[in-house]
C-alpha cells in the first residue's frame, strides 16, 4: 500500500495560493463584492441591527429580509470555492478565471453536502443510541459510576462520529475527479490511510487556527471602527464616506477568513484524493 505523506497534503492549500496568487484574489474579490452589496442594501435600508444571536432567528432580527438572500449567497459562494479549489489541485491544466464558476461540478457537490447533512442529521445520533443500549447494563448495576461511564460514552461517541467523517471526507473531491456520485467506493476510499489523512486534517487546522487568529486582531480593530462610526451622529459627508469605506474593507477581510480556510482545506482534501486514487491504481502497486 503506498503512503500518501500527511505534511504534503496539508500544505497543498498553501502551494495553491503561491501558484495562483491572482486567482486567489479574485475569489476573494468575488466574495467581498457579494457581502458588499449585501452590506450595503442593509444599511440603505435601514435592517434591523438590535439582535446579536447567531442563531437563524437573530439572523433575520439583524438582516430582515435580506437574511433569505445572504445564506443561498454564501452556501453559493462556498460550493463555487470549494469546486475551484480541487479545479486547482485535480485539474491543472485548466487557467483562467473560468475557474470560479457555477457548473456541473458544482451542482453534484451541492446535492452531495445537502444528503451529506440530511444522513448526519438523521443518523449522527445513531452512535450515541447504541452505546446507550450497550451501557445501560452497566448504568444499573453501577449506579455510583454513572457520571463516569456517560462521559466515557460521550467521548466515544465523538471518537466514532470523528472517524466516521474523515472516512468519507473526500467524497466531495472523489465526485468532483469522478463526474458522478460513485456511493458505493467512498466508504472504501480512505481505508487503511485514515490515520494518515486525520493527521493531514489537524495540521490543517493549526494553520487555519494560526490565521483565524491573525485575522481576529485585525478584525476587531476595524469592527470598532465601524462601530464607532454606526454610533456617529453627526450627518456629513466624512462620516459617509468613512462608513463605505470601512463597509468595503470589512467585506475584504470577511471574504479572506472565508476563502483562505477554505483554500487550506479542501487544497488538503484533493491532494489527498489525488494520492490516494494513485496509489490504488494497477500501475501504482
Amino acid at each position: 500500500m503506498t503512503r500518501f505523506s500527511s505534511v504534503d497534503a496539508a500544505l497543498e492549500g498553501l502551494r495553491v495560493i503561491k501558484r495562483e496568487p491572482m486567482a486567489v484574489l479574485y475569489w476573494i474579490a468575488v466574495w467581498a463584492f457579494a457581502l458588499a452589496m449585501i452590506a450595503i442594501v442593509r444599511l440603505a435600508t435601514g435592517s434591523p441591527t438590535a439582535a446579536h444571536s447567531t442563531d437563524s432567528v437573530g439572523l433575520i432580527h439583524r438582516y430582515g429580509p435580506l437574511a433569505i438572500v445572504l445564506a443561498p449567497t454564501v452556501l453559493a459562494l462556498w460550493i463555487m470555492t470549494t469546486a475551484t479549489v480541487y479545479r486547482a489541485v485535480l485539474r491543472p491544466g485548466e487557467h483562467g478565471w473560468h475557474l470560479f464558476k457555477l457548473g456541473p461540478d458544482e451542482a453534484r457537490i451541492a446535492v452531495l453536502s445537502a444528503l451529506e447533512t440530511v444522513i448526519f442529521a438523521a443518523l449522527g445520533g445513531v452512535p450515541a443510541y447504541l452505546l446507550l443500549v450497550l451501557l445501560n447494563p452497566i448504568f444499573e448495576a453501577l449506579p455510583s459510576l454513572n457520571r463516569l461511564i456517560a462521559f466515557v460514552g460521550f467521548v466515544l461517541t465523538i471518537l466514532i462520529d470523528g472517524w466516521i467523517a474523515v472516512r468519507l471526507s473526500l467524497a466531495p473531491a472523489q465526485t468532483f475527479s469522478e463526474r458522478g456520485f460513485p456511493f458505493g467506493g467512498y466508504w472504501g476510499f480512505a481505508r487503511g490511510r485514515s490515520w494518515r489523512l486525520l493527521l493531514s486534517y489537524v495540521i490543517v487546522g493549526i494553520e487555519v487556527l494560526v490565521f483565524l487568529l491573525a485575522s481576529l486582531v485585525v478584525g476587531l480593530v476595524f469592527g470598532a471602527l465601524t462601530e464607532a462610526t454606526i454610533q456617529w451622529r453627526d450627518p456629513t459627508l466624512l462620516r459617509r464616506v468613512v462608513l463605505w469605506v470601512l463597509v468595503a474593507i470589512l467585506a475584504i477581510l470577511t471574504a479572506i477568513v472565508w476563502v483562505i480556510p477554505l483554500t487550506l482545506i479542501c487544497g488538503c482534501q484533493a491532494y489527498a484524493y489525488r494520492a490516494i486514487a494513485a496509489a490504488r491504481t494497477p500501475s501504482a502497486a
